[in-house]
């Protein structure tokens, strides 16, 4: 769990996100180096198959040369607001996933 919460700061706090409005959602390159690097590719992925199970979204992730691009989308004109207003940091923390997924690395019953 302690790797796991550096991996949120470093991605959170060190990582570059580079959005761009696509038709349908976001697109969204984020990259880093280092420490930073590693997280985004453990943590980015992750998050992008939750971020499929909410609201209709579809996330998908693709590795970049220093990170990864996650886009996000829906069919839902208001959803595709709602993409675009959260932004990286607000889907990254999107979701209830992240209580009961802290809890089983706690245990040591779940890692990304």
């Amino acid at each position: 769990l302690r790797e796991h919460l550096i991996d949120m700061n470093e991605v959170t706090l060190r990582a570059t996100a580079t959005e761009r409005p696509i038709a349908g959602g976001l697109e969204i390159q984020v990259t880093g180096q280092g420490r930073t690097l590693d997280a985004i590719r453990r943590m980015v992925p992750a998050h992008g198959h939750e971020l499929s199970q909410l609201n209709g979204w579809r996330a998908a992730t693709a590795p970049i040369e220093n990170g990864i691009t996650l886009t996000v989308t829906s069919s839902d004109p208001r959803e595709v607001a709602h993409i675009r207003g959260l932004g990286f940091i607000g889907l990254l923390v999107s979701g209830s996933h992240h209580q009961p997924h802290h809890l089983a690395m706690a245990r040591g019953e779940f890692q990304h």
